[in-house]
């Protein structure tokens, strides 16, 4: 079990892409490369490298080795001294800052000159990426309408592209049946999104087969809240009385538009709903002020290098089940709608999902989210991040390009 401290409501700490950018440069130059450190950070810190396809022949330590407990896979443990006389070495340091000031001196006085130094947020950011989650972080979505009552510019489901379409109410029972199989009925968070999930004619029953399945488990319900104090009597139900019954915590993202969200607030304590408001659904805090657009873009070409995939908001986390498949993250799930609006073939290969009838335990799982798949190199993730404040899309390629 992995040790690494994650907020599982949070996205995990990015890694700088310029500095990921700078390890790479780095490793290419050398014929033999090596990890300074030797702890569970540092083997996720080798992880990513053989991700990359950079050969790391061990780790390097200043005191006796001790190859116990290996995380990842076991890699010879050697000790500074024994590598002086090793001709073309590069030593990438993998330690805590407050341990350079000791390290980086004690290396260059052994003669040691080729050395990258990596800072902590960026050393922490690709430990929280790669290290495969425990059970009780892992999560995933699943979309009960593609299709929205709003049309964001930039969403990255989509929504505002796609035709109508609803999850069928079967093919959902089927798959959670089969999630709760995997997981032996205990995981972390369930979100239910789309699109907007509030459209489906039978959201009161997707929810109570999802609780089924995962009594423990939190469930989120991920709404733009337009609906939702229309819902409190319709013709299935009160989808209110549901949310408590069925412990579902509610987020409603904020938007520049004309909604009463006092008015959601004050009914979701009249219910006693766990509700939070906010224009940035993944801030530790929520924020009502500015609603900001993000700008995805895709690299329509696939030329992304693999290594800046631990600088995706999505990878390690939040992960898409879609009709019997477990998509690495939403913009693959959904990739299908950008594809028919554009006339473009963004393809995927078997290799960037997992069929679930075929996975035998939920690690197959934690594994699969934690390394690159080759839908990853669509995404521009250079590129990636705020653009403007939130209007309606114009719906045109542009909103993905540069």
């Amino acid at each position: 079990m992995s040790t690494i401290a994650r907020n599982k409501h949070w996205i995990n700490r990015l890694p700088h892409i310029f500095e990921i950018d700078d390890l790479m440069e780095f490793c290419k130059k050398y014929e033999h490369i090596y990890v300074f450190g030797r702890g569970e950070a540092q083997e996720w810190l080798v992880r990513f490298l053989d991700m990359c396809d950079v050969n790391v022949e061990g780790y390097v330590i200043s005191f006796t080795p001790n190859e116990d407990n290996f995380y990842y896979r076991h890699l010879q443990v050697r000790n500074i001294d024994e590598l002086i006389d090793i001709p073309n070495i590069g030593i990438v340091l993998g330690i805590p800052d407050y341990h350079q000031g000791i390290v980086v001196p004690m290396l260059r006085e052994k003669g040691f000159k080729n050395l990258f130094t990596m800072t902590e947020h960026t050393r922490l950011g690709i430990a929280e990426q790669m290290a495969p989650r425990n059970k009780d972080e892992m999560t995933f979505e699943i979309s009960l309408a593609d299709h929205c009552n709003l049309s964001c510019q930039m969403c990255d489901h989509y929504s505002q592209l796609s035709d109508e379409w609803f999850v069928d109410v079967e093919q959902f029972r089927k798959d959670m049946t089969r999630m709760g199989e995997i997981y032996d009925h205990e995981i972390g968070v369930i979100t239910f999104l789309g699109g907007e999930p509030t459209l489906h004619p039978d959201i009161i029953e997707l929810i109570k087969i999802t609780r089924e399945q995962f009594p423990n488990g939190q469930l989120i319900l991920l709404t733009n809240g337009v609906l939702l104090l229309s819902l409190e009597h319709s013709d299935k139900g009160n989808l209110w009385e549901v949310l408590k019954e069925y412990n579902i915590d509610v987020t409603v993202t904020v938007y520049p538009i004309k909604l009463d969200y006092e008015a959601i607030e004050r009914k979701a304590n009249e219910y006693g709903i766990h509700l939070k408001l906010s224009s940035n659904i993944h801030a530790v805090d929520p924020t009502k002020v500015v609603k900001i657009s993000d700008k995805h873009v895709m690299d329509l070409e696939g030329k992304v290098p693999k290594a800046h995939v631990v600088h995706c908001l999505y990878f390690n986390k939040f992960n898409v089940v879609k009709d019997g498949r477990y998509y690495m993250c939403p913009v693959q799930a959904h990739i299908d709608i950008f594809n028919k609006k554009f006339n473009k073939n963004l393809e995927f290969a078997e290799r960037d999902y997992l069929d679930i009838y075929k996975v035998k335990d939920w690690h197959e799982f934690a594994e699969f989210s934690s390394w690159w798949v080759p839908f990853c190199r669509f995404c521009d993730q250079k590129n990636w991040g705020p653009d403007s404040e939130w209007k309606a899309s114009n719906k045109t390629i542009k909103e993905y390009t540069l």
